[in-house]
């Protein structure tokens, strides 16, 4: 990458991460050009030379969201693919544990979360940029590949119900640590919802 480029996606880089803490702090409607400048400390006008309108933008902050979230998942897709290859088999307090750091880590970044969460209710009048946030986006789709793994390493179902409630399960958890900001550990919660799967399965087993 030439110094030019490299200074121009540094530059895009802060912009976006000053418009995210924008967002964070005051909400979709107080995203501005004007403010991204402030916010960064940047001339007037250096935000409007990388994303001319407000949709652009917008466009730009749901990439650099859409990216990091992707890189987290290819990283623990990687992670359990290599783990996986061992004879080691996950107990339900050892997935729970798995989940739990899983919701921390992304509640830790709670810019980035809020910042998520208000941009998928902005964005309905904006279906293609809305779905890389949600679940027809590329990290839904790796998330649930993570998730078959984890199942499987813990030789629990994973059929595509039990994925989806999973998911569904954690990404209420961050939710409810990145908005309501208690500190309650969900590892008790994922343990039961977990030990429920493990008893079904069971029940069903019994059954056939």
């Amino acid at each position: 990458m030439s110094t030019q480029a490299a200074g121009s996606h540094d530059r895009r880089e802060l912009i976006a991460n000053s418009a995210i803490r924008v967002i964070a702090r005051d909400g979709v409607r107080a995203l501005t050009h004007r403010v991204v400048d402030i916010e960064a400390g940047i001339p007037q006008g250096a935000t409007s030379h990388h994303a001319r309108t407000r949709l652009a933008l917008i466009e730009l902050i749901v990439n650099t969201l859409a990216e990091r979230a992707i890189a987290d998942a290819k990283q623990a897709a990687a992670f359990l693919n290599v783990t996986a290859q061992g004879e080691h088999q996950l107990s339900i307090s050892d997935l729970a544990g798995v989940i739990t750091e899983l919701v921390e880590t992304l509640s830790d970044r709670r810019d980035d979360m809020k910042a998520r969460y208000a941009l998928v209710l902005e964005l309905g009048d904006e279906p293609l940029l809305r779905r890389k946030l949600t679940t027809q986006s590329e990290v839904h789709a790796i998330s649930r590949e993570v998730t078959a793994i984890l199942f499987d390493r813990a030789g629990l179902p994973s059929s595509d119900e039990r994925v989806d409630e999973l998911i569904t399960l954690t990404d209420a958890l961050i939710f409810h640590r990145t908005i309501i900001q208690e500190n309650t550990s969900p590892e008790s919660i994922l343990a039961a919802y977990l030990r429920g799967v493990a008893s079904l399965a069971g029940d069903l087993i019994g059954e056939s």
